[in-house]
């Protein structure tokens, strides 16, 4: 078995906004708090303005914004429109419960 490569980061994340729209906005905050807790070291985020940057939009076929794009790991997925709700990213970068949450409710 091969170590894992230290220098490059385990999950590959684009997100399209809106220059400063709000839902844009709350999106940015969402899945930059979402990374720095959750997968600190361990995520390339990279944010593009499509109004700055459309060929970017284009290549990835970003019809709406905000728009998030997982391109690793596997398989890539994109997230569209509010992302404000951090459970609601969680779930769609199949990132599964918090850490704080148990994976299985069990009786007390």
């Amino acid at each position: 078995m091969t170590a894992p490569d230290d220098d490059r980061p385990s999950w590959s994340l684009t997100l399209y906004v809106s220059g400063a729209s709000p839902h844009s906005a709350q999106a940015l905050e969402t899945v930059r708090r979402l990374c720095d807790e959750e997968l600190p070291g361990q995520v390339e985020l990279k944010v593009v303005d499509v109004a700055d940057e459309p060929a970017l939009a284009a290549r990835d076929r970003i019809v709406a914004v905000p728009t998030l794009v997982r391109r690793l790991p596997a398989p890539p997925r994109q997230l569209v429109g509010e992302l404000g709700d951090v459970d609601r990213v969680r779930a769609g970068l199949d990132m599964g419960p918090p850490p704080s949450q148990p994976s299985v409710p069990g009786p007390q």
